[in-house]
């Protein structure tokens, strides 16, 4: 098995091996490579050219928060090979972030927030729009869809069926942030997209965001709803830690209602009971610990 992964993994790397002195693969779609003029890298794959290509874009308008990108040593800054498209990432040491941290947390709204700034405008045909009520549907869909084979206790389904419910209550009133979503497409507005954790990578002397696989134009309080969803568990489910924080897109995601609303729908459970079918068990005995106070919140901001 694994040696037929290592023929699969060879065929991919086919178009793109002869650029490199060494190669190890680091997950299914980034390897971690030495080019042939000695400059360490990271190799970035992916399904669609367009998701390298906004990446690039990026990278290239001076975006200072982004990883760079650099080009392969003859000068292309993608190359194709094996149904992928590939590009190169500058290699820069450092850690992700953990949002247990005060600090670690503060630090990732200012690097969203600088991000944002330095994005804004950027007139990109490979940068796609997002419609956050089309998303939250499709996953919410989803999620009941993977429901049928589950055995569940009585507890947990109460559980289930309380995330059910509040799902429904959100996507039933989200005209508003369609209006928004109208207004950020005329102003190009640009989000990461996804400002997980390992998403940052930080050292001394900078903090940088990487993986833009979900760069998309929409409202930039999109990213600030998902930032607050993963760091309400590490701030006791109160929205107090922002209430006056400079960023203006940040504090709108708590002061109008319409917003503060979304921020009820069980994006994280959703997330984790579709990408990790495995830790279910895991993750409802976690959700349950926390159920009393994220209740609490819950009834807050509906």
């Amino acid at each position: 098995m694994r040696n037929h992964a290592s023929k699969m993994n060879g065929a991919i790397l086919q178009g793109i091996r002869p650029f490199f002195l060494q190669m190890k693969q680091i997950n299914s779609l980034v390897w971690r490579g030495i080019s042939y003029n000695g400059e360490p890298v990271f190799l970035k794959a992916a399904v669609k050219k367009e998701t390298i290509k906004k990446q690039i874009e990026i990278s290239s308008a001076g975006a200072t928060s982004f990883v760079p990108y650099i080009p392969f040593a003859d000068g292309e800054w993608m190359k194709e090979s094996g149904g992928l498209t590939f590009a190169c990432m500058k290699a820069i040491e450092g850690r992700a972030l953990d949002y247990s941290i005060k600090e670690d947390r503060f630090l990732a709204l200012e690097k969203t927030n600088h991000f944002q700034d330095e994005v804004q405008g950027i007139v990109s045909k490979h940068i796609p729009y997002v419609s956050l009520t089309r998303k939250w549907t499709n996953r919410f869909i989803r999620f009941k869809q993977n429901l049928d084979s589950e055995v569940l206790s009585c507890e947990q389904e109460k559980l289930i069926n309380y995330f059910l419910t509040i799902g429904e209550s959100v996507l039933s009133e989200m005209m508003e942030v369609e209006q928004l979503e109208r207004s950020a497409y005329r102003r190009h507005c640009i989000v990461h997209g996804d400002p997980a954790h390992h998403n940052f990578i930080f050292n001394f002397d900078q903090l940088l965001l990487i993986d833009g696989d979900l760069i998309s134009y929409a409202p930039r309080e999109y990213d600030y709803l998902q930032l607050i969803n993963r760091m309400l568990p590490h701030c006791n489910w109160s929205l107090e830690e922002w209430e006056k924080s400079h960023i203006s897109s940040l504090r709108h995601c708590i002061e109008h209602s319409s917003l503060r609303r979304l921020l009820a729908y069980p994006a994280d459970f959703y997330r984790e009971w579709l990408m990790n079918p495995s830790g279910r068990n895991e993750l409802l005995v976690k959700t349950e610990q926390q159920k009393e106070k994220r209740s609490s919140f819950i009834r807050q901001v509906l």
